[in-house]
């Protein structure tokens, strides 16, 4: 059984059926615990256990931290991070030691969030796109990003796809909204906003108003209290067509 305890730095894996890995990675030899996890994901014995996978994962997200601990250079580490997670979670398949180390896969995403929100404002939206479907597929209940992505995607002209992942988020979102269980992600806050904005000057220039006022008012519910959010709503309230009256 895989339990979890806390050192002054961060949160550690400790015991299950690897204790090697575990003795490597908690003693910082995170070349030697990447290349002994490697072997393992290499074993037919071993070929669907989550945790070699799991420590793939942290070691490469600690390559991009710490290149020099390493005696190989990775050229895109948190790609490789992101890689091994989604297999993680693959294999994990009752999501337990997800839960129980969920604090350092989280590292990782926030650090691949920070390129891709950066491709994002950039306005590179194929980067941010292609950066963006590969945190989905380790998160996949991340409802904002996957609102983000189809957002990204329809400015990089994958519109198709683009509509899929926004219909997702937002029939997610809108559920969040009516059970007030929706929270607001200091990572990916801004460009939610942004997102909201940019896909409702989309649905407006593409003659669907009454959409767009659907989604920036379901955007409103979530943030009220966004002045970004209050004036497209203004500007696109006022743009919209006049109800012609019965007779």
């Amino acid at each position: 059984m895989i339990m979890f305890f806390t050192l002054p730095t961060e949160a550690q894996v400790a015991g299950g059926d690897f204790q090697k890995l575990f003795d490597l990675y908690a003693m910082e030899d995170y070349d030697k615990c990447a290349f002994k996890a490697e072997s393992y994901t290499r074993k037919k014995k071993y070929r669907r256990a989550p945790e070699p996978y799991m420590y793939m994962a942290l070691c490469m997200y600690q390559a991009h931290l710490n290149p020099d601990a390493f005696n190989d250079e990775f050229k895109d580490p948190i790609k490789d991070a992101l890689k091994y997670a989604y297999k993680f979670r693959k294999k994990d398949k009752d999501g337990e030691l997800y839960k129980l180390n969920k604090r350092q896969i989280d590292q990782i995403r926030e650090e691949a969030l920070d390129r891709a929100l950066f491709y994002f404002n950039d306005e590179d939206y194929f980067k941010a796109s292609s950066e963006f479907n590969r945190i989905l597929k380790v998160m996949p209940g991340d409802f904002n990003v996957a609102f983000i992505t189809g957002v990204a995607m329809i400015n990089a002209r994958n519109v198709t796809e683009g509509e899929r992942n926004i219909s997702q988020a937002l029939d997610s979102l809108k559920v969040q909204e009516q059970e007030g269980t929706f929270e607001k992600d200091d990572v990916t806050h801004e460009v939610l906003i942004k997102s909201f904005i940019s896909y409702t000057n989309y649905l407006a220039g593409n003659e669907q108003q009454s959409k767009a006022l659907e989604v920036i008012t379901l955007g409103r519910q979530l943030v009220p209290d966004n002045t970004a959010l209050k004036a497209q709503y203004k500007k696109l309230y006022a743009a919209a067509p006049e109800e012609e009256e019965e007779e």
